[in-house]
């Protein structure tokens, strides 16, 4: 039976990647222990798992080991060995017109995947197998599986996206091993109830991914199934030279990612362990360096590429739409698929249904579910029913997620309507690992296949921690004490840096050490701690911004409901000191690296529609939650202590001709802490929040000369007797400024919203002559030319709809006066702009129509004025909205 199970696992897993894979192909021998494939070309359809419109031009797995000691179980682990895994991928975005029959079938295939899917989904390690003795048996291997994955190389070339400038990325391994360790590190094999108890460790040799940016694209002159094992690995190790396996490498690749190595552990507790102090799940991942380099025409032919993709789905979601024709030969028929697809997209915009279409799709739904429960019952052993014609003809005028859904209903339906049959059999059923297909004539052949006695069933049952007739139940609950951690999870890298590139030459860098994440989940508390060593950004010019420490630059902990205090979360965070430089050259080049030309409006006007609705829908669910919060009482504790930068903006100006002028700005010190409930009085605390914010030690001077941060800031005041420095002109003297807030919980028409209470102590500001022109020297460093602007894309010059109209703005204390304001409007796509007048180059308003309607008021509700709209989400009331 194992042997079939083997096969049967084998050509279920690896039949969708592999050609001429079959049971009857597989040479297993299982009680022997030992199953390999080797040399196995890959079907054009590996990827068709990730959606994408990509598909295998080439692809080769060297070999598949897989190795079970039956013989020595309780001594050694199983062996999982992947070799050379080579694939080349190409584009595949050409969507043409399909006929009916088409469509439809590709719709039952796609129903069909999705509900296979989720049956499978529900099926996998169920509750009934983890306490069989099949599920230790496989509990035992998984928990001791040793595997080796080595030489992955993933390429994807693409001709189309950007013509005329071909690239080419790719993703590389070198080798990823885990086994099952000890204590000290070494190799061990873990008995009875293996995947209670695992430690686990993982290493992980140069991962990488690369972008090349105008490449020649591999090609050989004969066929790819025709090529030799050892040709396999020439191409995909130096590429390809006059149409034959290239012999070494002659490009070198761009990496996006550098190669990372690095490690990382697995250990898992029992539940009933007595050691409290340790998590029940704990992770460490620890990385050497971790380097992301991206250049500007691998950002420009990602951007193209995404162009590509997005067209690809456009034109995919209206295939069976498009006419099979050419536009010459039958406009017509091409104007009513553009009719049907305007139609389309308005039917789903509007989301609404008349009355008629819910009655039908309520008596559908009823029909549909009792039909297809009735024909799985019928037939116990299908899964799917793909060939009733009632069925179909139901699934002609319903959408896929539909009938889906409604399949899975069915399922659910039937499963409770035999739910009492099953329990009868189960109890008349004895509860061993012989229930599980194994008769006393199989068993006996089983036997002698295996040559396992009595004996070697009773040492294998102990290895795997089975004992027949207790259905290997857990003698001891979970512990769900609060302050027991469940999961650790710790991130280490000693060093990541992110660049950007073009032509070869550095745009800027910036470079961490030492970051370290941990997270810790409890039964309901959860523990997120953050600590950066340092960090440095830096350009050909000149350093931009370091970190003033080497250690604990950055320390953050946020803590979700603490069960060592009285609050619902608490955020603690502190900063250290940071010294920043203006340097114009580099910040324009950085701006100019990403205002990219290949940006289409489309790519555009869809991430900015994205960015739109994600922060609209944050927006909306933090503002949700901070009102429940608020009428809940609920509290929170808050510990901000940022030492805010140290900036400083040099000038080409220099009074003497030798010392150049530098404005130096010490932004001070920024605390924000949540007041305690101690130190106001009880009524204040039922209806206000309390915050604390002082900003503290901020001050602005001029300096003449040589001035580093580093060398004077700890020194106190800065005297021009300096060698350094031969002229000092303070602007502002130290000062700082203390608030206390109070933010209402809940409105109340008697209290108000926001209470606020400044104190200033003192402010000195210093006017001169020489500081005026040195001022002057610093507006210049920020005014830039108007040819700078001239290029910038403004979306409203290219608008679908323009024209004038009124805005209605509240205004005044508390916005309670109603003021309309003459404003041009621009509606570009599905954004709405609101200009001054018309030409301006900045707008005043902007509005993402995505998720909202448009729809009349009634001019009674706004002060018997016509002709008025309003943009909002579609649960806004009408007086809400005025």
């Amino acid at each position: 039976m194992l042997e079939d199970q083997v096969a049967y696992l084998l050509q279920r897993y690896l039949g969708n990647y592999v050609r001429g894979l079959s049971k009857e192909a597989l040479s297993i021998s299982v009680w022997q222990g030992n199953v390999e494939l080797t040399n196995m070309q890959l079907k054009p359809e590996a990827l068709n798992a990730l959606k994408l419109p990509v598909k295998v031009k080439a692809g080769f797995l060297g070999s598949v080991k897989l190795k079970v000691p039956w013989s020595r179980i309780g001594q050694e682990p199983v062996l999982v060995y992947l070799d050379r895994i080579y694939l080349l991928a190409e584009p595949e975005t050409q969507v043409e017109g399909y006929s009916e029959d088409v469509v439809q079938k590709t719709k039952k295939s796609r129903i069909h995947d999705m509900e296979m899917k989720m049956l499978e989904s529900r099926r996998i390690l169920t509750t009934e197998m983890n306490k069989s003795w099949l599920g230790s048996f496989i509990n035992t291997i998984i928990g001791n599986l040793k595997l080796s994955i080595s030489s992955i190389h993933i390429r994807y070339e693409d001709l189309e996206s950007n013509p005329g400038h071909p690239f080419a990325a790719g993703v590389t391994l070198e080798k990823l091993s885990a086994s099952t360790v000890d204590d000290s590190g070494k190799e061990a094999f873990v008995t009875g109830g293996a995947l209670e108890q695992l430690h686990k460790s993982v290493e992980l040799e140069r991962l990488a991914v690369y972008l090349d940016a105008d490449i020649s694209p591999w090609h050989i002159t004969k066929p790819w199934e025709d090529l030799k094992p050892s040709e396999w690995d020439q191409v995909f190790s130096f590429g390809t030279k006059d149409g034959k396996p290239a012999s070494g490498l002659f490009q070198e690749h761009t990496y996006v990612l550098q190669p990372v190595t690095g490690n990382a552990t697995y250990l898992k507790q029992r539940s009933n362990s007595s050691n409290r102090d340790q998590p029940l799940q704990k992770a460490a991942v620890s990385l050497d360096d971790v380097t992301i380099c991206l250049s500007k025409s691998g950002y420009r032919d990602l951007l193209k590429l995404a162009d590509n993709f997005s067209s690809f789905n456009q034109r995919l979601k209206y295939a069976h739409f498009r006419p099979l024709v050419p536009v010459r030969s039958d406009p017509r028929s091409w104007w009513k698929y553009a009719y049907r697809v305007v139609s389309d997209q308005m039917k789903k915009a509007s989301g609404k249904m008349s009355w008629e279409q819910v009655l039908k799709y309520a008596t559908l739904r009823k029909k549909y579910i009792s039909l297809y429960a009735s024909l799985l019952k019928a037939d116990p052993g299908r899964e799917t029913i793909d060939d009733d014609k009632d069925i179909e003809e139901l699934d002609l005028e319903l959408d896929i997620e539909l009938i889906v859904q409604w399949r899975m209903l069915a399922h659910k339906f039937l499963e409770k309507s035999v739910q009492s049959d099953i329990n009868l059999k189960k109890q008349n059923t004895k509860k061993s690992w012989w229930s599980f297909g194994w008769s006393g004539e199989a068993a006996e052949d089983g036997n002698q296949l295996g040559h396992f006695t009595d004996d070697d069933w009773k040492q294998l049952n102990e290895i795997i921690g089975y004992k027949e007739g207790d259905n290997n139940e857990q003698l001891v609950d979970k512990d769900d004490r609060g302050d027991v951690v469940h999961t650790s999870l710790e991130v280490h890298m000693k060093h990541n840096a992110s660049r950007l590139a073009e032509a070869h030459e550095l745009v800027a860098e910036l470079s961490c050490e030492n970051l370290d994440c941990f997270m810790k989940f409890y039964k309901d508390a959860k523990v997120f701690d953050m600590k950066l060593g340092s960090y440095r950004l830096s350009s050909p010019d000149g350093l931009l911004a370091e970190s003033a420490t080497s250690y604990d630059s950055l320390v953050g902990v946020f803590r979700y409901k603490p069960f060592d205090a009285k609050v619902d979360w608490s955020m603690v965070a502190k900063a250290s000191p940071c010294y920043v430089t203006y340097l114009k050259n580099s910040v324009d080049q950085i701006v100019n690296f990403f205002e990219s030309n290949a940006v289409s409006q489309k790519i555009a006007l869809e991430t900015a529609a994205a960015v739109q609705l994600t922060i609209d829908e944050v927006k909306r669910s933090a503002q949700q939650q901070v009102n429940r919060a608020l009428k809940d009482h609920a509290r929170f504790f808050l510990d901000l202590d940022i030492a805010a930068p140290k900036i400083t903006i040099p000038t080409e100006f220099s009074p003497d001709s030798f010392h150049p002028t530098k404005l130096l700005l010490d932004l001070g010190n920024l605390i924000i802490r949540t007041q305690d409930d101690d130190d106001v009085s009880r009524y204040e605390t039922d209806i206000y929040l309390q915050f604390d914010v002082v900003l503290s030690d901020v001050s602005a001077f001029f300096v003449d000369g040589d001035y580093r941060w580093s060398q004077h800031s700890l020194k106190g005041p800065v005297r021009s007797s300096q060698s350094s420095i031969i002229s000092y002109l303070p602007v502002i003297d130290k000062c700082g400024v203390t608030l206390k807030l109070q933010q209402i919980r809940s409105e109340d028409p008697s209290f108000p919203t926001t209470r606020l209470a400044v104190r200033l102590p003192f402010l000195g500001f210093h006017f001169s002559p020489a500081r005026y022109h040195r001022l002057m020297q610093i507006a210049k460093i920020f005014q830039g030319d108007d040819n700078d602007t001239e290029d910038l894309i403004r979306p409203w010059d290219q608008a679908d709809f323009e024209g004038w109209l009124s805005v209605l703005n509240w205004k005044g204390v508390g916005y309670r006066e109603a003021v309309w304001q003459r404003r041009y409007f621009c509606l570009v796509g599905p954004f709405l702009y609101v200009l001054e007048a018309p030409g301006f180059r900045s707008y005043k308003q902007s509005f993402s129509l995505l998720g909202k309607q448009v729809y009349a008021i009634p001019p009674d509700a706004i002060g018997d004025v016509e002709n008025v709209l309003a943009v909002c989400r579609t649960e806004r009331s009408t007086n809400k909205v005025v």
